[in-house]
């Protein structure tokens, strides 16, 4: 039974990777003569160069994706390589990789996975190529020493919590790509002073900006039609916002302990849902409140 056991314990480890290249682990894909990153029996440290294409018994194979987990927490790994034939990065691909410092995505990937990057707490600068289409949930978040991300045109998908307590985040553009900023996309970005919210966006998740308390104003476009519960939650120094006539539906709390709140100028004539505590703790008695004489 000992023999047994240790003889399927020693096959699950065989098969964990297909074959180990200058210090990288790989899993080979014959169809195709694809490789993909993954993750090996010693975690990665120091810079890591992945080489575009390796060679197995003669044949030749692209390397075109970094898997799920490949490098993760791999806090030794202080900076990566990647070269043009990667097209996606897999979730959790550099979850809490905490010495990785800047990153190079390269234009050849289109999909970055759920928490790929999250917890890479010294990640200071990243630059999304045009090529990504979609942002994983959690891409991001907890990368509390990132200062400035690009999120270009192609992007059409922002995950939920893809920049959650990225704390020195100062402003962010969303591009006009978009159409819905998930659930606690930006929650507790509390240096974010300015946001940039397009036409193109036609809802704002729950929690999406909550807890967001050096943002002092914002205005809302005249596509959205749905703020969700939370959505600006503790925004503490939030002293003006614009709703446009387009909202229909405003979720609980939406504005709740935004305490300096001094102007709401509110343009929409007909609500078909208004949530409890909109402005709880907001003291919205000592603001001045704009709206269309025609509103009901």
């Amino acid at each position: 039974m000992t023999t047994l056991i240790l003889s399927v314990f020693f096959a699950i480890s065989a098969s964990a990777y297909d074959v180990k290249v200058d210090g990288i682990y790989f899993n080979l894909i014959s169809k195709g003569n694809i490789a993909e990153v993954t993750k090996g029996d010693k975690d990665y440290s120091g810079d890591i160069t992945i080489p575009s294409s390796i060679n197995v018994n003669e044949v030749e194979y692209s390397v075109t994706s970094i898997g799920d987990n490949a490098f993760y927490y791999c806090k030794g790994l202080t900076s990566i390589t990647i070269p043009n034939s990667v097209t996606s990065i897999g979730s959790d691909a550099f979850y809490c990789c905490s010495s990785l410092t800047s990153v190079t995505i390269p234009n050849s990937v289109t999909r970055i996975g759920s928490e790929a990057f999250s917890g890479c707490s010294r990640l200071t600068s990243i630059k999304i190529p045009n090529s990504v289409t979609s942002i994983g949930s959690e891409a991001f978040s907890g990368c509390s020493r990132l200062t400035s991300i690009t999120i270009p045109n192609s992007v059409t998908s922002i995950g939920s919590e893809a920049f959650s307590d990225c704390s020195s985040l100062t402003s962010i553009t969303i591009p006009n790509s978009i159409t819905s900023i998930e659930s606690s996309a930006f929650r507790g970005c509390t240096t974010l002073t300015s946001i940039t919210i397009p036409n193109s966006v036609t809802s704002i998740g729950e929690s999406a900006f909550s807890v967001c308390n050096s943002l002092t104003s914002v205005t809302i476009p005249n596509s959205v039609t749905i703020i969700g519960i939370e959505a600006f939650y503790g925004c503490s120094s939030l002293t003006s916002i614009t709703i446009p006539n387009s909202v229909t539906r405003i979720g609980d709390a939406a504005f709740a302990k935004c305490g300096n709140l001094e102007n709401v100028y509110c343009y929409a004539e007909k609500f078909y849902y208004i949530g409890n505590d909109i402005f709880k703790d907001s003291y919205i008695e000592y603001a001045t409140l704009h709206v269309p004489s025609s509103s009901s």
